[in-house]
């Protein structure tokens, strides 16, 4: 009888203590991993501010104003909350071509319900911003082909097909101007790019953005990128140069004015 006494009270006693422990447990392992995710973004930013300063560039850090100030690029167009952080600025040559860069992380937000549940979703990307002294007022997209470009071709919206087949198919390009996009893409750029894996790249308003879509990138990733970015500008064909460098660039121009007498 004692010992049925006794069980009675204890048991539901002792599940309130397992309750509770599972719950110190479960807490303890959410501080543990917040503390985890914050030294992992301490050691992302300064990685990246220990590449910028590589590259002659400074950290800024959080951007807010990101979104805004590159507002006619439909990504920063997505979502809500949008802001820009690990971001990273200077004004370099890159590939000969003197350049203001910007760089960083980017993340917004999307939305979304069925009139019972909402979720909230965060989008990640990191990109490359570059403002060249070259004028580029043409909008310009070189994406790689998939499968809606392909759907679009049969319905007849088509890009622009150029001498090289295996350009053409693997490439998806729009340009507001045609003649710049075959000036552009002379069989020099076309062997760059096909002996490459280029990001989605998106001239507008004079400006390039370069990005590959969802995630962000690993910290060798962002030098590997900036490397691309900076062979893209190396490969603009010397008569682009010619016609879109102001006049002042021409002498310390690699391409238009080789220090050891080879021409592009």
């Amino acid at each position: 009888m004692l010992g049925a006494f006794l069980a009675d009270r204890l048991l539901p006693s002792l599940a309130v203590v397992g309750v509770i422990g599972v719950v110190i447990a479960f807490v303890f392992v959410v501080i543990a991993l917040a503390a985890r995710h914050a030294k992992s973004e301490r050691e992302r930013t300064a990685a990246i501010a220990a590449f910028a300063q590589s590259r002659g560039c400074l950290m800024r850090g959080e951007y807010p104003r990101l979104h805004t100030l590159f507002h006619f690029f439909p990504l920063f167009k997505l979502g809500h909350s949008r802001r820009g952080y690990n971001v990273a600025f200077g004004n370099i040559r890159i590939g000969g071509i003197g350049c203001e860069v910007l760089f960083g992380d980017y993340d917004y937000k999307v939305t979304t319900s069925n009139g019972k549940q909402t979720t909230v979703v965060t989008h990640t990307t990191s990109f490359i911003i570059t403002r060249p002294i070259l004028e580029v007022p043409e909008q310009l997209t070189v994406r790689e082909e998939g499968f809606f470009d392909r759907i679009g071709e049969f319905l007849g919206i088509d890009d622009i097909d150029f001498e090289s087949s295996e350009f053409s198919k693997r490439f998806h390009v729009k340009c507001s101007d045609r003649r710049f996009a075959f000036d552009l893409f002379d069989p020099r750029m076309i062997e760059y790019f096909l002996g490459s894996k280029p990001p989605k790249m998106e001239f507008l308003e004079c400006v390039l953005l370069c990005t590959r879509g969802a995630g962000r990138w690993k910290i060798e990733q962002f030098a590997a990128e900036m490397e691309w970015v900076d062979g893209f500008y190396a490969h603009v064909p010397r008569h682009v140069r010619a016609e879109r460098l102001p006049a002042a660039e021409h002498a310390s121009d690699p391409i238009l004015s080789p220090s050891d007498g080879a021409s592009a």
